[in-house]
């Protein structure tokens, strides 16, 4: 027989949720750590993602960094195409030969054009192979609606992502590529005795924050993939389709301020936590713990916590014998917004069968008291 238990988990707080919406036309807000969706708007609408290709610039030469002998100290050099780039430029000059030390900072501070074609050149031979290659980072890391044309976002209609596919690719670099992650918090930087500032004005108004990338085209409107860390917890953000720089800046700020003043990570459930104690049927000892097979960490808001429902899903009695970490149940934890959480619930410990001359005693007991043997 089957039985299900169902009740209510309760936890008081004192602060209220409030709502968050957003002015910009795409967004989506992740906790990091649990890669939970806290918030989104046409989150998978496809969009010019303008300068904020440039983080899978940066991604592909952090990979070959990492895993090649590709060194931050090699040389590019500057090609005519690159020279010639039109919009956000580092001022590269034709011929020069570059260090990607440079190339990175260029690409990742100043918007440079130019550096992410010198880069892409360095690595790939072509801007055109560079982005083939681009699109095959973008397949593994299972950015589903994404397709890159070019190494800088320059405007192309073949040319496209969403807010989520950024979201996932920003959260991939930091996770992937911890110690080059810095190159993100720089606030300005000198090339060619020209000193520019870090279009992310987010590195100098909010607490925590250290990367990613702004992107703006006509089209498109102001975008910024956007990252910040406070007390060990950090919150990624990608909005697109604000109407100014400034829209863009406020409304990352609400919805980043929002995340962790709104929300938090709660462990609701410990891997070996005793879930439920259960009757066993014709075993030497009479009842077992079923326990979690694994921890579970959620992101939630207030109200989701405070409204939290739980439920619990096994045969009812157990028959010997038991077999410890063996699945016999499962706990199906109900948050509002989010889908079902199910953990298997599993034996504490072995219960061998009873003694086969007891079983008649044994199983009369059960029938008259509800439990096979006496308790000890």
């Amino acid at each position: 027989m089957v039985k299900i238990f169902s009740f209510f988990l309760f936890f008081i707080f004192s602060l209220k949720l409030y709502a968050i919406d957003t002015k910009a036309e795409q967004a989506v807000v992740i906790d990091f750590d649990t890669n939970e969706v806290l918030f989104e708007k046409n989150s998978n609408a496809k969009v010019i993602p303008a300068s904020m290709t440039k983080i899978m610039t940066v991604y592909v030469a952090f990979d070959r960094i990492e895993n090649t002998n590709f060194s931050i100290l090699n040389e590019c050099r500057v090609s005519p195409k690159a020279y010639k780039m039109g919009g956000s430029r580092t001022f590269l000059e034709i011929d020069d030969k570059v260090t990607v030390d440079d190339l990175l900072k260029g690409i990742i501070v100043q918007s440079g054009n130019d550096a992410s074609i010198a880069l892409a050149e360095c690595l790939a031979g072509t801007e055109e192979d560079f982005a083939k290659l681009m699109n095959v980072y973008a397949e593994r890391l299972g950015m589903a609606n994404t397709n890159f044309i070019n190494s800088s976002g320059w405007p192309d209609e073949n040319h496209f992502s969403t807010v989520y596919d950024l979201a996932i690719l920003s959260n991939a670099l930091i996770k992937n590529f911890p110690d080059l992650y810095s190159y993100f918090e720089m606030k300005e930087f000198t090339y060619n005795e020209i000193t520019q500032p870090n279009r992310n004005k987010l590195l100098y108004q909010v607490p925590g924050a250290d990367g990613l990338k702004t992107g703006f085209t006509k089209k498109s409107g102001w975008g910024i993939a956007a990252t910040a860390k406070r007390d060990k917890r950090r919150i990624t953000i990608v909005i697109n389709g604000t109407n100014s720089s400034r829209s863009r800046l406020n409304e990352s700020i609400n919805l980043i301020n929002w995340a962790f003043n709104q929300t938090s990570q709660k462990t609701l459930v410990e891997e070996g936590q005793i879930i439920k104690n259960v009757d066993v049927w014709l075993g030497v000892e009479p009842h077992i713990n079923l326990i979690s097979s694994k921890k579970i960490i959620s992101t939630l808001s207030f109200d989701q916590i405070q409204l939290m429902k739980s439920s619990i899903q096994y045969i009812k009695p157990i028959s010997a014998p038991i077999i410890s970490n063996k699945k016999y149940g499962e706990l199906t934890i109900s948050i509002d917004g989010k889908p079902d959480i199910i953990i298997p619930l599993v034996a504490e410990k072995n219960i061998s069968k009873v003694n086969p001359f007891l079983k008649i005693i044994a199983a009369a007991k059960y029938l008259l008291f509800g439990t096979s043997l006496d308790e000890n």
